[in-house]
Formats: structure tokens, sequence, C-alpha cells
């Protein structure tokens, strides 16, 4: 079955049905009703988000009651499991009445299912991305109750977003729930966090200055907010610091994921903000100590290719355009060295470009 509902008319049958049975005042009825369209309509569809706002519009008193019939549904589910709920297995089952009651109780009844939440979000926040079923719900009655999920938890979201789908729902639950800078899990990025907290705003700032998504090269623009960052931060210490993380990259992370959806060497969110850092240093008076660590990162990228994804290319290429930028006779002879080294085709264009247009 499809993790998702397509057929608009399933839909609409489903949505006239949960009003028939609210308008009868039947409650029992209606629960049943959302399960039912939870388990045909797929994982990532449940109910529908439109039935999830009319259900979250219905009188406070009611929303409860639904909650705790689901929650006891929960604690005991094989009872239950006939017509459309039976086309799924009891785990499925739980998981939905998990994910709709929470979503539907939110904000009234913090305590209902919150072990069981606490318990899913913890293994979400070891996921390479969520695949299961809509936690963002899970998240967003967390954060309601005043248990904001943690940066793990919101790592796997952002994850989700780059590399599986990008449901609205989950982009607003992480609009609400920004979390830290980066994502933590990498040597690397743990580093820099830390750095950031030590130095202050501007260093906070500095990490957020990400590349963009789909920029081959740094903007005007984006140039001039960096080198205003730059000057807050002090460049000789910015040198030295983004020096020390780039000597991380690659390395094991501490916190190790799970999961087939993609491989976890780097973590696609904080990807950007490695290439914006590549390109910050070529705002730095050359040295040969810059190019070299320039270099090494195109260098660490390589060996992981082609199995390290779409993600850490884009590291690569912003280290060569970084070194291209820079000019100079370290960064000739690097861009030189590297022509010699690299056997991806991709990459091998780009140094052969940036050894064209190296000052």
């Amino acid at each position: 079955m499809s993790r998702w509902q397509r057929d608009f008319a399933v839909l609409r049958a489903q949505d006239e049905r949960r009003r028939a049975l609210a308008d009868r005042g039947d409650l029992p009825g209606l629960a049943r009703a959302v399960m039912d369209a939870a388990c045909r309509n797929g994982s990532l569809t449940g109910p529908g988000p439109e039935a999830m706002s009319w259900l979250r519009g219905l009188p406070d008193a009611d929303r409860i009651e639904l909650a705790r019939v689901w929650a006891r549904w929960h604690a005991d589910p094989e009872p239950e499991r006939e017509g459309d709920i039976a086309l799924r297995d009891a785990g499925y089952f739980r998981a939905e009445l998990l994910v709709v009651a929470s979503g539907v109780v939110r904000g009234l009844d913090p305590d209902l299912l919150a072990e069981p939440r606490r318990l899913r979000l913890a293994h979400a926040a070891r996921e390479y991305v969520v695949t299961g079923h809509r936690d963002w719900e899970l998240a967003d009655a967390e954060h309601t109750a005043g248990r904001p999920p943690g940066p793990e938890v919101l790592a796997a979201f952002r994850r989700t977003v780059l590399d599986y789908h990008d449901e609205p729902a989950l982009r607003e639950v992480l609009a609400r729930c920004p979390g830290p800078v980066l994502n933590p899990g990498e040597p690397w990025a743990d580093r820099a966090m830390e750095d950031a907290a030590r130095g202050g705003g501007p260093w906070q700032r500095l990490l957020a200055h990400r590349a963009p998504v789909s920029a081959a090269a740094p903007s005007a623009t984006w140039l001039r907010t960096a080198r205003g960052l730059l000057e807050a931060a002090g460049a000789g210490q910015v040198r030295r610091h983004v020096l020390r993380w780039f000597g991380l990259v690659g390395r094991e992370r501490t916190i190790p994921l799970t999961g087939w959806y993609g491989p976890p060497a780097h973590d696609p969110y904080n990807v950007h903000a490695l290439r914006g850092l590549a390109w910050l240093l070529s705002l730095l008076p050359p040295d040969g100590e810059t190019c070299d660590a320039l270099a090494q990162l195109v260098r660490t990228i390589h060996l992981d290719l082609p199995g390290a994804g779409r993600h850490p290319v884009g590291i690569a290429e912003a280290a060569v355009t970084a070194l291209s930028l820079t000019g100079g006779e370290d960064a000739r002879r690097e861009l030189a060295d590297l022509r010699r080294r690299i056997t991806d085709t991709h990459l091998l264009r780009r140094v052969d470009r940036a050894l064209a247009a190296a000052p």
C-alpha cells in the first residue's frame, strides 16, 4: 500500500462519514471512522491534514474523549482490529493511534500517552530519516506541553525534509522548534557548536551563514554579509577555528544513525554550513595552511565517492571554488595536486575550471 492517499473521492467519503457521526454525537463511531481512514490511507496521510484540523476544531470535551478512547485502544489494540483497521497489523494500528490521539488532544491533556510519545521520539532521534508515521505530530504535542523535542529529534526531521519527503506540516513543526544552528552527531559540527557557544552571537551567526543550496559560487550579497561576520568574530580566530573544524570532517559520528535511507557519513543539513565555511576562508589573506586545509577537505570527500550520496559532493565543490577565489601560488599548487589525484569526472571538471580561473 502507498504511504500517501491520493484518491480525493476516498478522502471526501471519509469526511462525510466523520461529519455525519459528529452531527449525531456518536463519539465512539467517530473514533472508529477516524481510525478506519488512518489505516486505509497510508502512514504519511493518516486521516489527512484537513481531517486533523477539523478534529482539533471540535469542542474540547469531545477531543479529550476521543483521545481517551484511542489511548485505551493503544493499550489493547487487538479487539478493535476490524473493518479497515484490520488491513494493518497491530503495530501499525498502535502507531496511528498514538499519532492521531496526540495530535487531536494537543494542548489539552499533556500527559495522555506522554510515555509512548517519548519512547517513539527517542527512537526517531537515532534514525537517518524518520520513516515511520507522522511523528512530527508527537514532537508538536511535546512542544506544546512544554517539553520541546531534543536536538537529535529535530536533526532527524531536518534530514527527512532534505532526503525523504517535504510535508508542509513537518516544515511547520521545524519552524516552531528551530533547534541548534547545526545538527549534532558529526565531530566537526559538535566542536563548532561548542566553540560558537563560547564565542557568542557573532559565531552563531557565522555558522548560520550557510551557502545557498543551489549556488555554485558565493554571490556579492553573500560575500558582503560574510565580510561583516568575519570582522565581528575576528579573521584570525575564524581561520584558526574553521581549520580545526575541517580537520574533523569525515570522522566517525558521535551519534550513530540507523535506517536504510541514505548514507550517514555526512549530515545533509550540515553540508551547506560546511560549504559556506569553505567560501568564507576565501575572504581571508591567502596562506599555505588554509589552502592545504581546503584541499584536504576535497580529498576527504573524494575518498567517500561515489557512495557518499549527492550532498557531500557540494562540500568538495565549495572547497575547490574557495581555492579558485583565494588565488595565489599555494592555491594553484593545491588545485594542480587535486587534478592529479581526483578520479570523479564531475569534480575533475570543477577543478579544471578552477585552475583556469585562479589568479
